[in-house]
């Protein structure tokens, strides 16, 4: 009856403790066990189950972290298929299927595969049924947790990189010195190559970081009013940043206060965001961006003091760089941020801490509530088993 999925039976608590306590075959194993990742869906195998069968039961279903998605295994039933056995568990996005008692080929899982998929037409109205009484969650990307994330690697090169390097050119009087120079001259460049790149990077993004935190917020507390009407949702998240900031405790919940236009940490935040434009249009300021003064004698360029030309030209591109500058207008933005947490209820801050960390979270459409699905790590077990992928067999 293993391909007979119409015939199978939930066995009686007393059958499955006496399954466990069955005398175990000696000699090669007779089971056999395949994953399926692409024949079978882990919903609809799910709805399947449970319109047959009622909630899991099995063994892996009662030894699983009770209220947590924090699990190898989410789910499992022990069945029988006439004199045969059947376990089925559901892993985050596999299936996986064991016959005891019978070698099963390719053909005969292409075989199980097609018999269980026919049969979830007949019980297509129970499974619907199941469907419906599930909460649906989009997978929604963390704009702010990955913007964080790379503002964090150029943040990292730039602090191991804040000591200026030693500009002086040495003596060259010798193949040794003209060596050591040479590899000086290189080890500089390699520096200003990795300083330049991230100080530009981290300095066009900080901003972005901003705005998607205060975006973030919003989505997390938003009132009833923005959440029946997308329209004024989408209306007031394209408003400038300093509106939106200051319509905070307007628009959102949990706001014990608004944000002070005369803190020290907003007047740092609204200078970052006063610069932004400046840099983001690559507008150059003559007076301001200038690193140094040359004179000219028609084409005879005159400087005010002597150096060494390739090591000067590293140095003042440190001027151009501006790292503690780029550094302190990354502080500051985070200063804000923490300080508009601060204006947040306890617990509801500790909801838009923990949703800061996470790449991606969930977002339940019909209540309009965001939530964090899974463990920040992702876990799968690695054990020599087959997978319905990989087996050269035709499916249909």
């Amino acid at each position: 009856m293993i391909f007979e999925p119409e015939h199978w039976e939930k066995p009686s608590p007393r059958e499955m403790l006496d399954f466990l306590d069955r005398p175990k075959a000696t000699g090669k194993p007779t089971g056999s066990t395949l994953v399926f990742r692409k024949q079978l869906s882990p919903l609809s195998v799910y709805k399947y189950l449970v319109a047959r069968f009622g909630q899991p039961y099995g063994f892996q279903t009662m030894a699983k972290k009770p209220h947590d998605s924090d699990n190898l295994f989410h789910w499992d039933y022990l069945l029988k298929a006439g004199d045969t056995w059947l376990h089925m568990q559901g892993g985050n996005r596999d299936v996986h299927v064991t016959v005891f008692g019978k070698r099963m080929s390719s053909k005969n899982w292409a075989k199980f595969a097609k018999a269980l998929k026919g049969d979830f037409g007949r019980c297509g109205r129970e499974m619907a049924a199941v469907g419906a009484t599930l909460e649906k969650w989009s997978v929604v990307s963390n704009r702010f947790a990955l913007i964080a994330d790379a503002c964090a690697g150029f943040h990292e090169v730039l602090t191991d990189e804040q000591d200026l390097p030693d500009f002086a050119p040495g003596k060259r009087r010798s193949n040794a010195g003209i060596k050591r120079y040479h590899k000086h001259v290189e080890k500089i460049g390699k520096r200003a190559d990795r300083v330049f790149s991230a100080s530009l990077s981290l300095d066009l993004i900080t901003p972005v970081l901003a705005e998607a935190f205060i975006n973030l917020v919003i989505l997390m507390t938003r009132k009833d009013e923005l959440k029946r009407n997308p329209r004024q949702y989408e209306h007031y998240i394209r408003q400038p940043i300093d509106t939106r900031v200051f319509d905070l405790h307007l628009k959102c919940n949990y706001f014990t206060a608004g944000v002070d236009p005369n803190s020290d940490e907003y007047k740092a935040f609204k200078r970052v965001m006063d610069r932004r434009n400046h840099n983001l249009h690559g507008n150059i300021d003559p007076g301001r961006d200038a690193i140094e003064t040359v004179y000219f004698d028609n084409f005879t360029p005159l400087y005010e003091r002597g150096a060494d030309p390739i090591l000067e030209l590293f140095k003042n591109k440190e001027a151009v760089f501006d790292v503690a500058g780029v550094l302190a207008r990354y502080h500051d933005v985070h200063t804000f941020l923490i300080y508009v947490l601060s204006l947040i209820e306890e617990k509801p801050r500790a909801e838009i801490e923990m949703m800061m960390d996470e790449s991606t979270f969930g977002y339940d459409v019909s209540r309009e509530r965001p939530g964090r699905l899974f463990s920040s790590l992702e876990v799968m077990m690695l054990m020599p088993l087959k997978y319905d992928d990989e087996l050269n067999v035709d499916w249909r």
